[in-house]
């Protein structure tokens, strides 16, 4: 009997200690396989985007794809914001390509207002590219690429779009109105056009400003605004000294697509960044060049100061 008892008990300990490295295993084996990530969102407001941690079970890409995207049309779970992929504008389909995704909304995606949509998108974006695999996404729109304001493709965007060169996480978007000086039909006079738009906080407003004016007018009737300035100009760079704006642009600012005149055009530049605090006059350069003339006869090396004759 006890030599039965022994082997019985052998049995015993052996099955125990079996389940127990199991049990063990499998609990190790769950904790590896969750991680957590960012899920980002407008706020409550559409103001800007907020972040929510959640415990993710890992997956393949694709299926983490799946998931993310999933996580959403979630709104966050503290109420503090809403879903950044609503019912109206839930995606025809995505895919995976080499490092990116590429994301195929409807119409209705057309219909978000200036402020919704780059909210979105940058939520989208933000919470896709933290997969190890995803680069960038672009976003389509029945089946066509996504433009901007200018009518140019908006293309792929990266973590890049969002996070500074430290690294810093750009979820912090404030709501504001700018000023912006575009013109009539016949390109001769300037009309003040005050947009309430969103932009990232670590970007420099009079920079925000000059890019927007180069954008077009945006949510205005095409009959009462048209741009002033080539939407292929860059803004290679703008700094403050003195109450003096120093803005620097590619030579594609001297391209003259529209009817406009060269004075409509300056003064456009000029009397939005003077509508900024802290700004009393501006100085154009091309290229980093102060020689020669904007487009025909308005010297560079001159200081302009705002005109306000030209305004009606």
């Amino acid at each position: 009997m006890d030599r039965k008892y022994r082997s019985l008990k052998i049995k015993i300990i052996t099955v125990l200690l079996g389940t127990m490295l199991f049990l063990c295993s499998c609990s190790r084996h769950g904790q590896e396989d969750k991680e957590i990530l960012k899920i980002y969102s407008p706020d409550a407001g559409y103001s800007s985007i907020i972040s929510e941690e959640r415990k993710m079970v890992s997956a393949d890409s694709a299926d983490m794809t799946d998931i993310l995207m999933e996580a959403l049309s979630e709104a966050p779970s503290d109420g503090r914001g809403v879903a950044a992929i609503t019912e109206d504008i839930t995606p025809n389909g995505y895919r995976s390509e080499e490092n990116r995704i590429v994301i195929d909304f409807p119409e209705t995606y057309l219909d978000l207002d200036k402020t919704k949509e780059i909210l979105i998108r940058a939520s989208v974006v933000e919470t896709l590219t933290q997969l190890p695999e995803v680069v960038s996404v672009a976003f389509l729109v029945d089946g066509k690429e996504l433009t901007g304001g200018n009518g140019e493709p908006v293309g792929d965007m990266t973590a890049d779009s969002f996070i500074n060169n430290t690294g810093v996480e750009l979820n912090s978007y404030e709501r504001t109105n700018v000023t912006l000086y575009f013109t009539d039909i016949n390109g001769t006079t300037l009309k003040r056009y005050d947009e309430d738009v969103v932009y990232n906080t670590n970007i420099a407003m009079e920079k925000f400003a000059v890019e927007t004016l180069i954008g077009g007018p945006a949510g205005v009737n095409e009959q009462e605004a048209f741009p002033t300035l080539s939407p292929e100009a860059k803004l290679l760079s703008v700094t403050i000294k003195d109450r003096i704006a120093y803005a620097n642009f590619d030579a594609s600012v001297r391209e003259k697509p529209y009817n406009v005149s060269e004075e409509t055009a300056l003064y456009s530049i000029v009397n939005t960044l003077t509508a900024l605090p802290g700004i009393d006059q501006v100085q154009i350069s091309v290229e980093g060049s102060t020689e020669g003339v904007f487009m025909e006869k308005l010297k560079l090396d001159e200081l302009y100061e705002r005109n306000d004759e030209l305004i009606r």
